[in-house]
């Protein structure tokens, strides 16, 4: 029996919540981002993006294509607590349910409805969501995760998109390749090269050259555009060991101010995550590539921390030691996390805290892993000191 593979994908997350926070922003183009002369965009809502507004473009471009563009500061803690609202919303009338990003997820509604009412069901699940969290969503459903994903790709705000055995090929083989899941900026012109202008160009498709284009992932590609995928929605809770994210800039970028703007906004979307997920930071890592498509990576071990300031504090010195003035085309900028577990924080500067087994463990901890020398708490050398004294 086939499943009822649900994507739910909240339209333009970021500028919608700025929205619902600031009711006198609807209706007019916002863009996300800083504002200010070195600023990119780091999303738009679609009004702004009817102009042309887009992610990665400078804030001084996208304001000579729409000139009362609206600036907002992004607010990844704000995005990060509206996303849970979202999921636990969700949660609570499915169990089968997989948090794909801060904003979409895949449900198994095998049993909730059949093929006939699905498209009642689904729309008055849309209109649930908008009418309890003030979201707007794209909905796609199909019998497997990729035609499902594509489906809420297919029509967007607000979106209802069916894909029974039989549509797929009608909806998305007449699709440029470039707007297939999964298909990455630098594959889809390369693929086009060759004669695979169309998902339907990729599904007839066995040549010896668009195997070498998509490597291992070819047998994948060639299944979900056949409409075939997988069905299996992982409800254990993501467990990330790293969160990152990367921007190609529209042009090529030798200004180091400029780049650390990018980096700024690409650091407080990553910190969202960060908060998300529960995680701390312990390792920064900033990737440039340049104007011939060169790509290195520097990382920098910090102490452990959630704290946005000092991520952007790290992210520009791992910057400044590493960049070297070359033209820049895409920046990427990643932490290695771990679990912040809130019953073991201890602020050693207090001074009432006395010494324990568990603090002499966290200390001991601490020497091992950043190669420190006789960590103490303040209590202990206020102890000290009395001794010294006496």
């Amino acid at each position: 029996m086939m499943k009822n593979i649900v994507h739910i994908d909240l339209n333009a997350f970021f500028a919608q919540c700025e929205e619902n926070k600031n009711p006198k922003l609807k209706n007019l183009p916002v863009a996300i981002g800083h504002n200010g002369k070195r600023g990119v965009v780091a999303t738009s809502n679609y009004i702004a993006r009817k102009y042309g507004v887009n992610s990665a473009m400078s804030i001084y471009q996208a304001k000579s294509l729409c000139p009362n563009l609206v600036i907002v500061e992004g607010n990844y803690k704000l995005y990060s607590d509206v996303s849970k609202s979202f999921m636990n919303f969700l949660k609570k009338s499915y169990p089968l349910i997989e948090v794909a990003s801060i904003d979409e997820a895949y449900i198994d509604m095998t049993g909730f409805f059949n093929k006939e009412d699905a498209y009642r069901y689904l729309r008055n699940l849309q209109m649930d969501i908008y009418n309890n969290l003030h979201l707007k969503c794209s909905i796609g459903y199909s019998y497997n995760r990729f035609l499902a994903k594509m489906a809420s790709d297919y029509n967007k705000p607000m979106g209802l998109t069916i894909v029974l055995e039989d549509d797929y090929k009608k909806l998305f083989w007449p699709l440029d390749i470039f707007k297939m899941y999964g298909i990455g900026k630098k594959s889809a012109p390369k693929l086009k090269q060759v004669g695979v202008n169309t998902i339907q160009d990729l599904a007839l498709n066995d040549t010896k050259e668009v195997k070498e284009i998509l490597g291992s992932s070819y047998s994948m590609f060639k299944k979900w555009a056949n409409g075939q995928g997988d069905d299996t929605i992982n409800t254990s809770s993501f467990n990330p060991k790293s969160i990152s994210n990367m921007i190609t800039l529209a042009d090529n970028i030798d200004d180091p101010l400029y780049l650390k703007d990018v980096l700024k906004d690409l650091v407080s979307s990553v910190y969202g995550d960060l908060t998300y997920y529960n995680k701390l930071a312990k390792l920064v890592t900033i990737t440039l590539r340049d104007s011939q498509f060169n790509t290195h990576s520097k990382r920098q071990s910090i102490q452990p921390t959630n704290n946005l300031e000092n991520l952007i504090v790290h992210a520009n010195d791992v910057f400044d030691n590493f960049y070297k003035g070359e033209e820049i085309r895409l920046i990427g900028f990643g932490i290695d996390v771990i679990d912040n577990k809130k019953e073991d924080t201890i602020d050693l500067f207090d001074q009432n805290i006395p010494s324990t087994n568990k603090i002499k463990k966290l200390i001991n901890n601490l020497e091992k892993d950043y190669n420190l020398d006789n960590l103490k708490t303040l209590h202990s050398l206020k102890k000290d000191n009395k001794n010294e004294n006496r």
